[in-house]
């Protein structure tokens, strides 16, 4: 570690950290007092607006630190299981923009990537960006071929930052895990790493680059969203070049409804394409910011910056599609049911006390009008009451959340009348009735034919193993050599063989059905099947 280089960071964040008065929030809670003296010995007296309040001090505090600060209160305002609901809204104001570098850096940077002349890759290169952030900046150009391209640039020794103030962040939060008794109701160890590992990803653009060729892949046969394409010949870790798209900003709302645009129409094809792209695929746009969508004459959504995805597994997107259902329903005993099902519940949760902490924060909902009712923000309030019963929500739920009230002000800005609720629900009972169907069935037994085929052969002989070693120990219970012992296994074992002799003959089967079809064998199989299980199957002795 660079010691005189970390002292130097910490210094100047201290003096910020007085400067803004955050430490004067903090006195009440901290464990040892001489900490308060040390900041005024070091610092000086706090001269600080005493009418803001500390979530406003928070924000201007962090944007003073610098963009690595500005990206991880970005994240921090993701966690509402972790923090208030007012740093939650304050610190989704924080705007990823400082100043561009030079142009002449950029080209330096490209060229050294891609390995070849500038000119011989851009007909045209606008050495103004039109964006700039923490990590990277934007620059319009034209390909050698005439295609229009936007091209994305990583900021100079951005690595090394990056590095620094992340180590910087890991001194802080073990800090604050000392002096604060609370400290670890928010596990901000924890919470640096992960954002050091974002950070790390967002540095490599290949990644970008392959999450925006997915979301294009998955969308290039609809109609209302349109992702655009990416040039890998001129792509590398440090570089992205991708195709440059226009249309009019979505918080343009005037230029839209000049154009003709439907609005409502556009604020429910928005949200039905994010829960598509959340329960279909898994697979979804986190930063769904009105910067990052644009519109076209004839209302089709066009999407860019795609280095910021959320992943939802199979758990994730039942226990989301459970919960939404549930409130929607009021039916508080699914949505308690929900957090079971996922596996995140601690043994000993007092299910009924649980149940009645959902009703209290739900009820209160139930009669607001349609427009005024934020869907994500109790979901927000929900992740956080969750965490008082020791139930840790996954990161990506609560990148969903967040997500999800961006879209929420999105589509209040276009239509304020919009009921999402409404416009939701068919989404989520097409996918559960899709989830459970037969076809779906049918397509997971065809992904799982290859591993069922080569266990196949393994299963004789663990059956046999098994098998023996009941027997085994049957004999030790009775005495070796005793009159039942000689006469083999008894009933129980029996119905244990012919139980795994019926599992057999049902994955033969239905391999045999997805291979071939329906036919003679699958048919024997089946009655073999069936007789099995039959004998297998416990009886009441009379």
């Amino acid at each position: 570690m660079k010691i005189p280089t970390h002292l130097q960071r910490l210094w100047q964040i201290g003096k910020i950290v007085r400067q803004y008065g955050l430490d004067a929030d903090l006195e009440p809670y901290l464990k040892f007092r001489f900490a308060k003296y040390l900041m005024s010995l070091l610092f000086g007296a706090s001269d600080y607006d005493q009418g803001k309040p500390f979530a406003v001090r928070l924000r201007e505090a962090l944007q003073e630190l610098g963009p690595i600060f500005v990206k991880f209160g970005q994240i921090m305002s993701t966690r509402p299981d972790l923090f208030p609901e007012d740093i939650i809204q304050e610190l989704s104001l924080l705007q990823d923009q400082v100043p561009a570098f030079d142009s002449r850096e950029a080209k330096a940077i490209i060229e050294e990537s891609l390995g070849a002349p500038i000119e011989s890759i851009f007909s045209q290169f606008d050495e103004i960006s039109v964006a700039s952030a923490s990590v990277a900046q934007v620059h319009h150009a034209v390909l050698q071929n005439g295609d229009e391209v936007v091209v994305k640039v990583l900021r100079p020794d951005v690595n090394s930052q990056i590095s620094r103030d992340v180590e910087v962040m890991l001194i802080l939060a073990r800090l604050f895990r000392t002096f604060w008794p609370k400290a670890k109701n928010y596990h901000a160890v924890e919470a640096v790493k992960t954002y050091g590992e974002s950070m790390v990803n967002s540095l490599d653009l290949m990644i970008e680059a392959a999450n925006a060729n997915r979301f294009r892949t998955r969308f290039q046969e609809d109609e209302f969203v349109y992702v655009p394409k990416v040039y890998w010949n001129h792509t590398h870790s440090n570089v992205m070049v991708i195709e440059r798209v226009g249309g009019i900003p979505i918080r343009e709302i005037e230029n839209m409804k000049s154009a003709g645009i439907d609005l409502t129409e556009l604020a429910e094809n928005l949200v039905k394409s994010f829960f598509v792209q959340a329960f279909y695929d898994g697979f979804f746009h986190g930063d769904l910011h009105p910067g990052n969508l644009f519109v076209s004459e004839s209302g089709q959504l066009r999407i860019v910056d795609f280095g910021i995805m959320g992943n939802l597994t199979d758990v994730d997107r039942q226990y989301l599609a459970e919960n939404i259902m549930a409130i929607l329903r009021r039916d508080y005993q699914a949505a308690v049911n929900a957090h079971i099902r996922a596996g995140w519940a601690p043994h000993d949760i007092s299910l009924q006390r649980f149940e009645v902490s959902i009703r209290t924060l739900c009820e209160q909902y139930v009669n607001q009008p349609v427009g005024e009712i934020s869907f994500g923000r109790l979901m927000g309030r929900m992740f956080r009451m969750t965490r008082e019963f020791g139930i840790n929500i996954q990161p990506q739920l609560l990148l969903f959340q967040k997500t999800y009230l961006n879209l929420e002000g999105l589509t209040r800005m276009l239509d304020p009348e919009l009921d999402i609720s409404k416009t939701v629900s068919p989404v989520l009972e097409s996918w559960a009735r899709q989830r459970f169907s037969v076809g779906r069935l049918n397509e997971n037994i065809k992904m799982e034919s290859p591993h069922w085929i080569s266990v196949a052969p393994e299963i004789p002989r663990l059956v046999h193993s098994v098998l023996s070693n009941m027997q085994e120990n049957q004999m030790r219970e009775q005495g070796i050599g005793s009159e039942r012992s000689s006469r083999g296994p008894d009933a129980r074992y029996r119905g244990f063989f012919f139980a795994l002799l019926g599992s057999a003959t049902l994955i033969a089967a239905i391999l045999d059905w997805n291979s071939d079809g329906f036919g003679f064998l699958t048919l024997l199989l089946g009655v073999a099947t069936a007789v099995c299980l039959n004998i297998a199957w416990p009886r009441k002795k009379s």
